[in-house]
């Protein structure tokens, strides 16, 4: 009995939390500018909450691969007598995330606002003829 409370100890580490307000806000500032550009008020707040669900994703697909990473792909389980190893849970929410997230910037990709051509004039398209 002793033995099991050892290994349950061992089992029991403090994860730190990556999914943290400020790093799904620094998710959302860095996609946000890339949107400025649409005028529509309707687009605007439909991208709007695109953009703040892409970041969730995003935050949470890394904190995923993070313990993925520090404990690996699978796990060893107990059920009374018996051992066994499975998938680590944090497989199935990482394949998870990253599919919706993929979806979601997908999505994205079509609302980004087209790219305006860089005026060149005259002398400088001559130039670089």
């Amino acid at each position: 009995m002793a033995e099991e409370t050892k290994s349950n100890e061992k089992k029991a580490k403090k994860r730190t939390n990556k999914l943290t307000n400020a790093r799904i806000k620094k998710e959302i500032e860095f996609l946000t500018p890339m949107f400025a550009g649409i005028d529509d008020e309707d687009k605007k707040s439909l991208v709007n909450s695109l953009v703040e669900e892409a970041a969730f994703l995003k935050v949470a697909c890394f904190q995923a691969k993070e313990e993925l990473k520090k404990e690996g792909l699978t796990t060893e389980t107990k059920n009374a007598s018996q051992k066994f190893i499975k998938a680590h849970p944090s497989t199935a929410i990482y394949e998870k995330y990253a599919r919706q997230y993929t979806q979601i910037i997908n999505q994205l990709i079509e609302y980004l606002p087209p790219k305006e051509k860089k005026k060149v004039s005259k002398l400088a398209a001559l130039r670089d003829e």
